[in-house]
């Protein structure tokens, strides 16, 4: 693998959306405490849960089609007709609302991870939409 084909905008796409791909499945997104105990549940787990999980699945699909588009460009994958990048946006914007509908499902107790987990969607999300306003875009 040579990393010197990435770009910043990759960097931002591949590098959030992987420590995005963490947060959802580690990191603690809601934390109640009670008589000195705390419970904590990750992005994936309840309240919410197919919302955390739905957004993992998109975010894997984001960071996988990067990996393929700028590792191995002869492969073909299904996309739409506005070419892998706006795809890849688009994808991107959903993975995004996911996170976003999780936290109306659920809006209290949030622990670090959630607000990780925003900053980490806007990076991907701004990253994508870098990449697909580039002139060098793949297409």
């Amino acid at each position: 693998m040579d990393f010197s084909k990435l770009s910043r905008d990759d960097w931002l796409v591949g590098g959030g959306g992987i420590l995005l791909i963490i947060d959802l499945l580690a990191l603690p997104w809601f934390s109640v405490s009670f008589d000195g105990i705390t419970a904590t549940s990750t992005g994936t787990g309840s309240p919410g849960s197919i919302w955390g999980v739905l957004a993992l699945i998109v975010t894997l699909a984001v960071v996988i089609d990067l990996a393929l588009a700028r590792f191995s460009p002869a492969t073909q994958i299904p996309t739409t007709q506005l070419g892998r990048d706006l795809t890849r946006l688009a994808a991107a914007g959903l993975a995004f609302l996911l996170l976003i509908i999780k936290f109306l499902d659920h809006t209290s107790n949030f622990g670090f991870g959630f607000y990780l987990a925003i900053i980490l969607g806007l990076v991907v999300l701004a990253g994508a939409w870098l990449n697909s306003q580039s002139t060098t875009a793949t297409v």
